[in-house]
């Protein structure tokens, strides 16, 4: 919303400018001159309701239609501005606060620890275009949270060794963690696997012998 809002007001500054009534958006509207007034007073109250008609037309075609209806009642282009301003303000400070909250609200269910990772960044990255104020340690700290308690042995040696990375490095670091317990998790299975087929291998040399020493009571 704040991109979008400094585009739209960049784009009627550029209209303005070139129609040389920029001066329009900050100027209040002037005293009606008087009849005796000089023709310098005349000439500049003349040059301001211009500017002020043509800037109005500008703003009035280039806003959605429930803006138009709120600012067309207003008659200086400078209280359209600060209506604007004001209204954008508020709708920034909304989406700020709901980027925040997904930020807070984001935890790793599954799925790859880069897709998460860059998940987290990407509602961060929101976050501050919106506004955020977010320090390096504080983004890190965030991810951190996120993890799922498979990554508890990660996150202990990242705060015992004080390391700082930025969220980037921070991702390679965890794939490299992910990547491991997997392999560790694999040599488990296989142990596992190893331990099966030995134990069915004495099972099967027992039952073996079992059988002959059956066999052989039977032919005595």
């Amino acid at each position: 919303m704040e991109i979008t809002t400094k585009l739209w007001k960049t784009n009627l500054y550029i209209v303005l400018d070139f129609e040389r009534i920029k001066f329009i958006t900050t100027t209040p509207k002037p005293q009606e001159s008087a009849a005796n007034a000089s023709e310098e007073t005349k000439k500049q109250f003349t040059d301001w309701q211009r500017a002020n008609i043509t800037a109005r037309c500008y703003i009035l075609t280039n806003v959605v239609e429930h803006l138009q209806k709120q600012l067309d009642s207003l008659e200086c282009v400078s209280q359209m501005i600060q209506t604007l301003d004001g209204m954008f303000a508020k709708n920034s400070s909304t989406a700020r606060q709901a980027a925040i909250g997904a930020l807070m609200n984001t935890y790793m269910i599954g799925g790859s620890v880069r897709d998460h990772c860059l998940k987290m960044m990407a509602h961060i990255s929101t976050a501050e275009v919106m506004g955020a104020k977010l320090e390096q340690e504080m983004k890190i700290d965030m991810i951190l949270e996120s993890l799922p308690n498979s990554f508890s042995q990660f996150k202990m040696n990242y705060n015992m060794n004080k390391l700082k990375l930025t969220p980037v490095e921070l991702m390679h670091e965890l794939e490299s963690a992910e990547r491991f317990s997997g392999s560790k998790k694999v040599l488990i299975m296989l142990k596992v696997l190893q331990s099966l087929k030995g134990s069915l291998r004495v099972e099967r040399r027992t039952r073996s012998r079992r059988e002959q020493v059956q066999l052989s009571n039977r032919l005595q």
